[in-house]
């Protein structure tokens, strides 16, 4: 966070009434540069001065054109304007433009501003009081009703000095109460592109959010090219940085005349394009339309952007003029645009304006039905909030988002720390350090899917009374991101105890509703199994011997495969490595190694554990791998030594 030293002011009013002149006064330059304005006498492109109106108070002022015919660079122009010089003729008063440039700064937001009513010399002082009052008249309702009214005269100079106070007092109020936070990425829209020669290509915006450091790398956006920084300027002064709030310039050098493109945008980290976008949208009270009908065709322009669309109004039917709604625009090219931007649309042949609004959701689904969760999810949009928009970008993935993932879907860095989220619909969990949300609909469908993994399991194996562990209930997330697969799964398992429909047993997870009940003929056909297997005691089983003999016993292969994983349940039977072989064996195997292995500290080699036995080469290699998991032996080249923890487990037996 830091205070703000810098601003922009933008000028505004009617075609020739003074707005390039007054800027002249104020701060030398003339912002008429470009030779078809002097030709024609007014402003077509955008113009750039800047103005020191303290110590640490900087302005970077903006020229805007009124002619309607460049309204485009009028709507650029305003983009991150924190006042405006706004400008009446005394001789015309209150134009059609003038009007238009008020409800287009009103849809952007603009809060502050100065009227300065220009060529007050070529009216009597009567005269003027009466366009005075007429102005004001105009300003009622909006956000200019009670702004600063100065008379002043270019020729004659006459309240220049009081005018440019007066800018002071206006800033200055923000500059001692606002702080602005540089935490956003870097996103800057070029409106000028020019080379100089021996210093290659420099493009100037307004830093829309973030800062920009000179070691940074830009890249472009569509392009999605790389560009080197040479220098930054803001104000005319050469800098290592500039940040939100500045008029700026970079000298990048690697661009060249065709890589630059109006409507590209210019930032420090990759952005995604959209040719769909969800937004708050009103019409003029003045409108030149009766109303905004479904599908309706027209001009969208934000930032330097314009291009076509068509608005699907959610909450309406129809729009008109001076109401609001929800819509979700389908744009005919894909640009970059993020929450938050400030949109103007025209009609669709681009000669009247009819309104605008604020951009909600630039990757938002397709909303092919008006149902009230779009519009739940809209409203929650709408709302200031960092939580309410995390809360919406959850509730609209199928999937668990990380907060990181999260703020760059609305290209934020991480500014707020999330510790606690109290919302139903949304559930938080942390691991790592990396805290996931997933919305309610994704608890209960993996919920159901784990109840319905957990029945099937069951069934494959009705006589083991142990279910499946958190590793194995990953698989269901399967498309989930790695890193939020266990936390997501475990907080599904404490709601599903919660609700009392499964239990933890020794490490796994089974329905409480599963208990193995076994008849009197499961008794004695396991019993079969466990003897048999105990009766091969050296010898490792064959699965095609076992196999064989179960089915003269009238245990079929399923069968048998379930009676074999019921014995290792209880612990009566060993599987490892593929393998079966009797816990009592693998007892007394391990009594006799570790008698013997303390005793012998030079340890002991297969050939020689097998000897020991009295048994064969692979049982004797099954049983040392076994030992080894168990961690109470240790392989050095050849040889088996005891660790601590076989010594220990030797002593509790």
């Amino acid at each position: 966070m830091y205070m703000r030293k810098n601003f922009i002011i933008a000028t505004a009013g009617h075609v020739d009434h003074g707005k390039t002149s007054l800027i002249q006064a104020l701060t030398g330059k003339d912002c008429d540069t470009h030779p078809e304005e002097k030709k024609r006498g007014i402003t077509i492109h955008l113009g750039f001065s800047h103005i020191k109106l303290s110590d640490e108070l900087y302005a970077g002022i903006i020229d805007v054109p009124g002619h309607k015919d460049f309204i485009d660079n009028m709507i650029s122009g305003i983009n991150g304007i924190d006042m405006v010089l706004f400008v009446v003729s005394a001789d015309e008063g209150f134009m059609p433009q003038s009007l238009e440039h008020l409800q287009i700064l009103n849809m952007y937001g603009v809060k502050k501003g100065v009227i300065v009513i220009t060529k007050c010399d070529l009216v009597s002082s009567e005269n003027f009081e009466i366009v005075k009052e007429e102005i004001r008249e105009n300003f009622i309702g909006s956000f200019l009703e009670n702004a600063p009214v100065i008379g002043i005269s270019v020729r004659s100079g006459i309240n220049i000095e009081l005018l440019k106070k007066s800018l002071f007092t206006v800033l200055s109020e923000q500059y001692n109460t606002k702080t602005l936070s540089i935490s956003n990425h870097f996103r800057l829209y070029p409106d000028r592109f020019f080379q100089i020669k021996g210093f290659g290509s420099v493009v100037t915006g307004t830093v829309l959010s973030g800062q920009l450091v000179k070691s940074n790398i830009l890249y472009s956006v569509p392009s999605n090219k790389e560009y080197k920084i040479r220098k930054l300027e803001a104000y005319g002064n050469d800098t290592d940085v500039i940040i939100q709030g500045q008029r700026a310039s970079i000298n990048i050098s690697n661009l060249s005349k065709e890589d630059f493109e109006r409507g590209m945008m210019l930032c420090t980290e990759p952005y995604t394009l959209t040719t769909l976008i969800d937004v708050e949208l009103s019409l003029f009270n003045n409108a030149d339309i009766k109303f905004l009908n479904q599908w309706a065709t027209v001009e969208f322009y934000v930032a330097t952007i314009q291009c076509q669309c068509k608005i699907h109004i959610i909450d309406e039917d129809k729009l008109l003029p001076g109401e609001m709604c929800f819509a979700q625009i389908h744009l005919n090219r894909a640009i970059a645009v993020c929450y938050g931007d400030k949109f103007i649309i025209r009609n669709s042949s681009g000669i009247n304006t009819l309104g605008g609004g604020r951009i909600l959701d630039a990757f938002p689904l397709h909303h092919k039905k008006r149902t009230e969760k779009v519009k739940k999810l809209l409203q929650l949009r709408a709302t200031e909030g960092i939580k309410h928009l995390i809360l919406a970008e959850v509730e609209k993935s199928v999937k668990a988002l990380s907060i990181d993932q999260i703020y760059k879907k609305l290209y934020l860095n991480n500014i707020e720390p999330i510790s606690e989220f109290d919302y139903e619909s949304v559930f938080m969990g942390n691991d790592g350090g990396i805290t996931w949300f997933w919305n309610k609909n994704i608890h209960e469908k993996l919920g159901d899917k784990i109840v319905k993994y957990l029945q099937i399991a069951h069934k494959q194996n009705p006589l083991s009374n142990l279910g499946k562990n958190i590793d194995e209930f990953t698989l269901i997330a399967k498309d989930f991101p790695d890193g939020s697969k266990i936390i997501v799964i475990k907080s599904i398992l404490d709601t599903l105890i919660k609700r009392e429909l499964i239990e933890n047993r020794k490490k796994t997870y089974a329905l409480k509703s599963h208990h193995v009940h076994l008849e009197q003929e499961d008794h004695i056909k396991i019993n079969w199994v466990d003897q048999y297997i105990l009766n091969q005691r050296l010898t490792v089983p064959l699965w095609s011997e076992l196999l064989e003999k179960a089915n003269k016993k009238n245990i079929h292969e399923k069968k048998l495969k379930q009676m074999l994983v019921y014995l290792i349940s209880i612990k009566r039977i060993i599987h490892f490595d593929g393998e079966y072989v009797h816990s009592i064996v693998v007892n007394q195997a391990r009594q006799k190694l570790l008698e013997y292995l303390l005793q012998h500290s030079a340890g002991i080699t297969g050939a020689e554990f097998r000897d020991l036995l009295n048994g064969n080469r692979k049982m004797a290699l099954l049983l040392l791998n076994i030992f080894d998991s168990e961690n109470i032996i240790i392989r050095i080249e050849d040889k088996r030594y005891i660790t601590e923890k076989g010594k220990n487990f030797y002593q509790i037996l």
